[in-house]
């Protein structure tokens, strides 16, 4: 008898812990996903138990150290809670970037993101975790000798099944964000740039290479390489565009394709700490401008290589891919100038959220053009043509983004030249996988093209040709790195010039 009272003590507390829990931390998680299909609903409703269960699992774990536990925990749940509100609040995706503002923002800014509704919201949390625990003083917690103790065991392995399964399935959601967006923000980067001793040099001059780094985009699904929807209406009735059907690139995820394709690391180079030179780095050399211009987070495996520009800029560096509020990409061309009134070179990168998966969330309703789109972030819920139409919908907002860039570009008195690249493709249903960082071939083709301006067609015919003869080679993205030095007359740089498109 005086067992089951104290399990029926410990259920209490734990149940009560968790009810808290979900108020203030973990159901901001959940809120801004869209709630529009039955099945979709069910697996939101499946996954923010299973994350609890885990919980469950460690909390139980930590509860065994007693005074410990009573002492850091209301501690911890407020510090989380701070989190929470933001992601209430604004959507706003709690990770490496998040952790890096708070710890290297200064003081005087910091104070700016403090409103009425944020001191109310943590005033709430602390209030109620502090009367939890003192009304829950005298409560039985934990023991190792209780039948929950096995069952924080199955909690615990819960995770790192689930984990295994689905990877980052918790670790992108609250309170888990925080903890291991704080560890890669303290991780060390695996990347070794080598610094440029060569007093590199060009003859070139006024030219603008403008390199657009997509996302998730593959060669199949763009019209202008015979795909059979009109993906591309407006890039189609552009002249000195050359489109690229058979790119490869081994890496079908972000943290390892963009490091690859921008430094003069081989696709065949297998060896992880292998000193890498940044393609900025040399262009910096030569008294290039480079500039960066980004929408997406920046990942550990590349930072270094972005801040090797001479000027970086992130927008909305606070919503990740995500979050449902995450700012179109459109955006990065109120940030992009192609004036030329510097009358230097310049090489412009501006990196896109593009085609990433939730796909409805990259475009905005205009472009809504194929339909039935999804109408649930859970892949399960949508029919295999709403996914493909709302995929397809990204492309024709590519084509767009494109478009808008180069008639930019084509006002512009320099000699200007436009790179797209995709990072990577995307596996639409092909072998039952899905999204991309899958072994398939549709997630190693991703899609590119080039556009040129008159006036650089008229200044490099031979290269004009020799880019023409090559649009239907087979090339990987190691081709990137040698064709921008080789265009950019590159002197006193070892560069590998049979890897350029234009040579």
């Amino acid at each position: 008898m005086e067992k089951r009272k104290l399990l029926k003590q410990e259920l209490r507390f734990h149940l009560g812990l968790h009810v808290l829990i979900a108020i203030f931390i973990t159901i901001a998680s959940y809120v801004h996903f869209p709630f529009q299909s039955f099945k979709g609903n069910l697996v939101y409703l499946a996954h923010f138990l299973l994350l609890h269960f885990s919980l469950f699992g460690f909390i139980y774990l930590f509860s065994l150290v007693g005074k410990v536990f009573k002492i850091l925990f209301p501690i911890l749940f407020i510090i989380v809670a701070s989190f929470s509100f933001w992601v209430y609040t604004q959507d706003l995706t709690i990770g490496v970037g998040m952790i890096q503002a708070i710890l290297e923002t200064n003081i005087d800014i910091a104070v700016d993101v403090f409103s009425f509704q944020f001191v109310f919201f943590l005033l709430l949390s602390l209030v109620c975790i502090l009367l939890f625990f003192k009304f829950h003083k005298n409560s039985k917690k934990s023991s190792i000798k209780s039948p929950l103790f096995f069952v924080a065991i199955l909690g615990v392995l819960c995770f790192f099944i689930v984990e295994n399964y689905k990877y980052d399935a918790f670790k992108n959601r609250l309170p888990y964000s925080v903890y291991f967006g704080g560890l890669k923000y303290f991780k060390k980067s695996k990347i070794k740039l080598k610094k440029i001793e060569e007093d590199v040099f060009t003859k070139e001059n006024n030219v603008h290479i403008v390199l657009v780094l997509g996302e998730s985009v593959r060669a199949d699904h763009i019209s202008l390489n015979g795909y059979h929807r009109n993906t591309n209406p407006l890039l189609s009735q552009q002249e000195n565009l050359v489109s690229f059907k058979k790119v490869f690139t081994p890496f079908t995820f972000t943290a390892k394709s963009i490091p690859q394709i921008l430094t003069d690391k081989s696709i065949y180079q297998k060896e992880a700490f292998l000193e890498s030179t940044s393609l900025f780095s040399v262009l910096n050399k030569a008294s290039f401008i480079t500039e960066w211009i980004g929408n997406q987070s920046l990942e550990k495996s590349y930072k270094d290589i972005i801040y090797s520009n001479t000027t970086v800029k992130l927008i909305d560096k606070f919503h990740s891919f995500l979050s449902f509020k995450k700012e179109k990409d459109l955006k990065l061309l109120e940030y992009f100038s192609a004036d030329g009134s510097l009358n230097h070179n310049k090489i412009s990168t501006l990196h896109m959220i593009g085609s990433h998966w939730y796909y409805n969330d990259r475009v905005s309703e205009e472009f809504e053009v194929f339909k039935p789109v999804t109408s649930s972030k859970h892949l399960g819920s949508s029919s295999h043509k709403a996914i493909i139409n709302s995929y397809d919908n990204t492309i024709l907002y590519l084509d767009n983004f494109l478009n808008k860039l180069i008639e930019k570009l084509k006002k512009s008195p320099q000699k200007t030249i436009l790179i797209y690249i995709s990072d990577h493709g995307e596996t639409l249903g092909e072998d039952g996988k899905w999204l991309h960082a899958q072994e398939h071939v549709a997630s190693k083709n991703p899609a590119m093209l080039v556009w040129y301006s008159h006036k650089f067609k008229e200044s490099y015919p031979l290269k004009i040709n020799q880019l023409k003869t090559k649009k239907y080679d087979s090339i990987s993205t190691d081709f990137l790195f040698h064709s921008i030095l080789d265009l950019s007359k590159i002197e006193n740089y070892q560069y590998k010039k049979e890897l350029s498109i234009f040579n």
